[in-house]
């Protein structure tokens, strides 16, 4: 990603950062995260870090999704299809026959150690 896009979306909140406890504040604190995250994911070239881009993504959703009325949650846009590599073997023939949600989906654990590290 440019530094100069870094920097930008690194940039603090001036008015909203001084109260981190009001709940509309963390609601547009994990838009913004979010919005970060498809950035990241829109740049990431093809395979491992595509595929962390993605989840950091998805965990970003879910996180947003816990913030947010039940209601708006679901008018939210739907993520971008996983990237080649990023479900389990397991994960990927679940979702084939139709019996995996992303929404709920983890990470495969090689891809959540990354994640935490």
């Amino acid at each position: 990603m440019p530094e100069v896009l870094v920097q930008t979306l690194a940039r603090p909140w001036h008015g909203a950062s001084d109260r981190p406890d009001v709940p509309a504040v963390a609601a547009l604190r994990a838009q913004r995260a979010e919005v970060s995250a498809r950035i990241a994911f829109g740049l990431a070239a093809p395979g491992p870090a595509r595929c962390l881009a993605w989840w950091r993504l998805h965990g970003l959703r879910r996180q947003r999704a816990a913030l947010i009325a039940p209601e708006e949650a679901a008018r939210l846009p739907g993520l971008p299809a996983p990237p080649e590599g990023a479900l389990s073997p397991w994960q990927e023939m679940r979702l084939r026959l139709g019996l995996l949600r992303l929404e709920g989906a983890r990470p495969p654990a090689a891809t959540a150690r990354a994640l935490r590290g």
